[in-house]
């Protein structure tokens, strides 16, 4: 692509396709990756209560892959990552779309036939391969449009926090993804496919936990931003968190396994370990709390969410010391998970045009939180579950109400607080938002 170069291209004004560049828009392509998310948000739910009762059998192991495989990888990771960097990503830095139409298409075809044989049952590793070059793919694009396709007004030091945690996951997928892959690829080799997937997951949790932790964590910043209605209170120690979680926690491949033991490792490697997750997200925790302290924070539904993923920011440390260390990864998935509900309130109108009923998101975030918190306590787990099972049948009536046009917003209907470029547009969102802005890496 040219260094710069001016990008003129009409705005289209039909129904969403059109609206959205085609199927191979960055906007459709975003929601394709939504709709998959939530998909394998109902399917990997519903395998959670056998799981979380405690029921046995020969297809135990395999319905516990499964039920990891579909809530990281093809629930939250798609979600935040897919979904919301193919949707803004390109709106944030004033790009017209994400440099590579056409791949982000094809990425998100392989995670959908990595998704399809995961649910069928067929071949989980293969699956798995498919998914990294997939994934590999989207993280290649989301770089190449944050240093390529700036608009000229905005610098690569202005990119809002949301844009560089993007970026930073998308080099931590580059680091971390071709090694799961090569582990996998050499089960499958090797004729132990299953055995493969369940060891090289469970070594993949520590980058698997930054991975969901650092698009969740510039999700999280916008809102903030917006709702306490000032900029971002140490915005520098708070990028430079993000790079440590990145780089750092692509080195945290066997973070989970040092519950059943490893042989001649260092006795405070687990300690580094733990520190190089932890120390990050305190830096943003205090961040966050500064900026709220220094506005004036209004509390609606996606502020409601960020909240949340803060609280349970908060107890993971509690959680790993109740539990030996090992399950305070049993945190990081619903925090993930409540920062792209978080999300999805917050850019929905954007993205559809639609608003939602204040007080279903309220009914939403109340039982979506209590119940990740019951399933937590001794003899919950039934009551969590159900809980958890709600919450999901209101955000489907949700997003219903909200796909159905229940009320039509305007192009900035969070006012002042939302300064970001996407707050400029219409809503929704027409095709080509950015159609005749200077593009090409400009303004560094």
């Amino acid at each position: 692509m040219p260094a710069e170069r001016q990008v003129r291209m009409k705005v289209a004004t039909g129904g969403f396709l059109t609206r959205s560049g085609g199927l191979s828009g960055h906007k459709a392509v975003g929601t394709l990756y939504l709709v998959m998310a939530v998909l394998a948000g109902l399917i990997g739910g519903g395998l959670a209560l056998p799981l979380r009762i405690g029921a046995e059998g020969t297809s135990w192991g395999r319905m516990a892959i499964d039920h990891g495989a579909l809530m990281v990888l093809f629930c939250a990771l798609p979600a935040l990552v897919g979904g919301f960097g193919s949707w803004f990503v390109p709106l944030l830095v004033g790009a017209p779309d994400l440099a590579f139409r056409r791949l982000n298409l094809a990425s998100w075809t392989g995670i959908a036939v990595s998704f399809g044989l995961v649910v069928a049952g067929i071949s989980t590793a293969a699956a798995m391969v498919l998914w990294c070059v997939a994934m590999l793919g989207l993280a290649i694009n989301i770089v190449a449009t944050a240093l390529n396709m700036r608009g000229r007004m905005v610098a690569l030091g202005a990119m809002p926090l949301f844009v560089w945690a993007q970026v930073l996951t998308a080099m931590m997928m580059v680091m971390v993804l071709p090694v799961l892959a090569a582990a996998l690829t050499r089960g499958l080799l090797a004729g132990t496919g299953t055995d493969i997937v369940a060891r090289a997951l469970r070594a993949f949790s520590g980058p698997e936990a930054g991975l969901l932790l650092l698009p969740a964590a510039g999700v999280i910043c916008q809102l903030v931003e917006t709702f306490s209605g000032v900029a971002l209170r140490f915005r520098e120690a708070a990028l430079g968190a993000m790079v440590v979680l990145s780089v750092g926690g692509a080195s945290v491949w066997v973070h989970d396994v040092f519950a059943t033991g490893l042989a001649a490792q260092p006795a405070a490697r687990p300690l580094v370990e733990q520190a190089v997750m932890a120390l990050p997200m305190l830096i943003l925790l205090v961040a966050w709390g500064r900026t709220i302290l220094a506005g004036r924070p209004v509390f609606r539904v996606p502020m409601l969410w960020a909240v949340a993923f803060m609280a349970m920011l908060v107890a993971a440390p509690f959680q790993a010391l109740a539990d030996g260390g090992a399950d305070a990864h049993a945190l990081v998935l619903p925090a993930a998970l409540f920062a792209a509900f978080g999300g999805f309130y917050y850019w929905i109108g954007k993205m559809a045009g639609g608003a939602y009923p204040e007080w279903m998101g309220r009914v939403h975030v109340a039982l979506a939180v209590g119940g990740s918190i019951t399933t937590l306590l001794p003899g919950g787990v039934m009551a969590g579950v159900a809980m958890q099972g709600l919450s999901m049948l209101v955000f489907i009536a949700v997003l219903a109400v909200a796909l159905l046009g229940y009320r039509r917003v305007s192009g900035n209907y969070w006012g002042a607080g939302a300064r970001t470029l996407e707050w400029t547009l219409p809503s929704p969102a027409p095709r080509d938002s950015f159609a005749g802005f200077m593009v090409g890496g400009t303004g560094a």
